[in-house]
């Protein structure tokens, strides 16, 4: 995981990029999601499900 985002601007799904990361690897996570109800995203539906649970994996506890 060393060199894997180091240095590297990267175009990839959260929730993909994320499973590329080991468990506990990410120290903090600060989020802040779009609320569905108060804004139309033309049809783009946001599965909060799977990016929750996958930032749960990475983070540290306490993060």
């Amino acid at each position: 995981m060393k060199d894997l985002f180091l240095n590297k601007v990267t175009q990839i799904d959260c929730v993909e990029g994320m499973k590329r990361l080991p468990n506990n690897s990410i120290d903090l996570t600060v989020t802040s999601p779009p609320y569905n109800n108060l804004r139309d995203y033309d049809g783009y539906n946001f599965d909060y499900k799977k990016t929750i649970e996958q930032l749960y994996r990475v983070t540290r506890s306490g993060g």
